[in-house]
């Protein structure tokens, strides 16, 4: 019992220090971690294929609300990120012509050129981790890290 909470409590150490080395990664410099997050809901949301089924055509970009529920935080704080993402250019807002009511959020050119800096820097980093664990040690990584989120899921899901 006592090597199970050894273990268990260097995976949370571990852990947490994985998060704050990659939250401190170069990405800073180009966009904050929680815009790139916000920049790729909006870039996917907009660049997303509509179905055949669907009779209407896909949306411009993404409400406040849905990103609200994504990002699972208040309104007014996606509200107040936004107001923020929109004074540096990275996102607008735009009604359609069907209902002016309904505010949609997309990305502006800027934040199409951040998203992109920030995307290429990431990929380089993950290149670097991939090279450096080797191919066979990252496939087993992945799949420990896919088992992880498994078991994190199913004990969220027994919990609720």
């Amino acid at each position: 019992m006592k090597q199970e909470h050894s273990q268990g409590k260097r995976l949370i150490e571990v852990m947490s220090k994985i998060r704050r080395v990659s939250s401190k990664h170069q990405l800073a410099d180009i966009v904050k971690q929680r815009e790139f997050h916000v920049l790729g809901i909006i870039s996917s949301r907009m660049h997303c294929e509509h179905s055949l089924e669907q009779e209407q055509p896909a949306t411009p970009g993404i409400k406040v609300s849905e990103l609200s529920e994504l990002l699972q935080i208040t309104m007014p704080s996606v509200s107040q990120m936004i107001n923020g993402m929109e004074e540096k250019g990275y996102v607008k807002r735009v009604t359609t012509k069907n209902d002016r009511r309904v505010v949609y959020i997309m990305l502006d050119v800027e934040g199409e050129a951040a998203l992109k800096r920030a995307k290429k820097a990431f990929l380089t980093f993950t290149d670097e981790i991939v090279s450096r664990l080797g191919n066979e040690e990252t496939e087993q990584l992945i799949t420990l890290c896919d088992q992880l989120y498994e078991i994190i899921d199913d004990i969220k899901k027994r919990q609720s």
